[in-house]
């Protein structure tokens, strides 16, 4: 499978592996029913004593073997020191990963206790608030200094974020990206690639942390699915969500501006540094995480507006206008601007 041409929605092989793992874990096929398919497939479904579980399949071809177990014993860390992040179950043999063959290739299965918390909705939530930011900052400082502690190893490890199969330059370039705007993002991509990656501002992040990747309970904040987990500059978790819900046409919340962005990344790096330190030169860094999320998006996208239109719910700013202003954004030799003085 070409990870930047992903059929996100053929879903037989997923069917087929999560068919042949039933008996893994003891679920119940007929409560089991697809809650997302992209890049993973997760289904929702329950153990055979009704206690509720997700299952997430992961394609062999975009992930190894090693990758996923690294991630799974990360998680595991993260738990033992305090963090609120989701929680991998063994199955029934008492593994954590399970391989399945299919006849597309090898699935990795792996499943989780599920949360009883709710996903917000950022253009509409009450909650989506000072309050949560600063919750959110302190899980994530929370997750980056209980990573800082742990020596993965060598066979089990996870990949620097250059090294991520997902966003790597195609080559050959497919006629529908554009080769100035690919040219330009390979020097800003190859600039970042080749700086210094000292310890403390750089190690393990999540690198997914949108809206639909925590969940809310009670007051409490559980991040969820680590797949796109790496080794990369630590600001990189407080961009994504900037960039996403302050920046990117498609999900924009309303009146979002860079001084209102500015004041979100304030209350995260509050909270943030109740339990971690980031500096001023790290704060800087949070506009360049930006635009290399542009690019992730654009090589992540581009293959496959409609399917991407369809998964954020049909936003009225369309997935392929979003990606024509990224192509502006880089022809015009644009940067991303947040207001830093909060």
């Amino acid at each position: 499978m070409d990870p930047n041409h992903l059929l996100v929605d053929d879903s037989l092989p997923y069917y087929n592996a999560l068919t042949q793992c039933i008996d893994h874990w003891g679920l119940v096929p007929e409560k089991t029913e697809l809650v997302r398919d992209g890049v993973n497939h997760v289904f929702a479904t329950e153990f055979v004593n009704g206690a509720p579980v997700i299952i997430r399949i992961s394609d062999g071809n975009l992930r190894e073997r090693g990758e996923v177990l690294g991630e799974l014993l990360w998680l595991e860390h993260l738990i033992s020191h305090g963090c609120t992040v989701t929680t991998p179950i063994p199955s029934r043999g008492g593994k954590l990963l399970e391989s399945i063959e299919v006849d597309a290739g090898t699935m990795h299965v792996c499943c989780f206790e599920r949360f009883g918390g709710r996903q917000l909705d950022p253009a509409t939530d009450a909650q989506w608030n000072e309050e949560l930011f600063l919750k959110l900052g302190r899980e994530i400082g929370r997750i980056h200094r209980a990573s800082d502690e742990l020596q993965l190893p060598t066979d089990h490890d996870r990949l620097s974020w250059h090294e991520i199969r997902l966003g790597q330059f195609p080559d050959p370039l497919p006629d529908y990206f554009h080769p100035e705007v690919v040219e330009a993002m390979r020097v800003y991509y190859g600039d970042w690639r080749s700086r210094s990656t000292p310890a403390g501002p750089y190690g393990l992040v999540h690198r997914d942390l949108h809206a639909g990747n925590f969940l809310v309970e009670n007051g409490a904040v559980q991040i969820i699915d680590f797949d796109l987990g790496c080794y990369g500059w630590r600001t990189m978790d407080l961009a994504v969500l900037l960039f996403i819900y302050y920046y990117y046409p498609s999900l924009r919340v309303p009146g979002a501006t860079p001084e209102l962005a500015g004041h979100v990344l304030a209350k995260l790096v509050e909270g943030y540094r109740e339990e971690f330190t980031l500096d001023r030169d790290q704060l800087a860094t949070v506009a360049d995480m930006m635009m290399l999320n542009t690019i992730n998006n654009y090589f992540l996208m581009l293959p496959d507006p409609e399917h991407w239109q369809a998964a954020m719910g049909n936003p009225r700013i369309t997935v392929v206008e979003s990606l024509t202003w990224i192509e502006q954004l880089w022809l015009d030799n644009r940067k991303l601007q947040i207001d830093l003085e909060q």
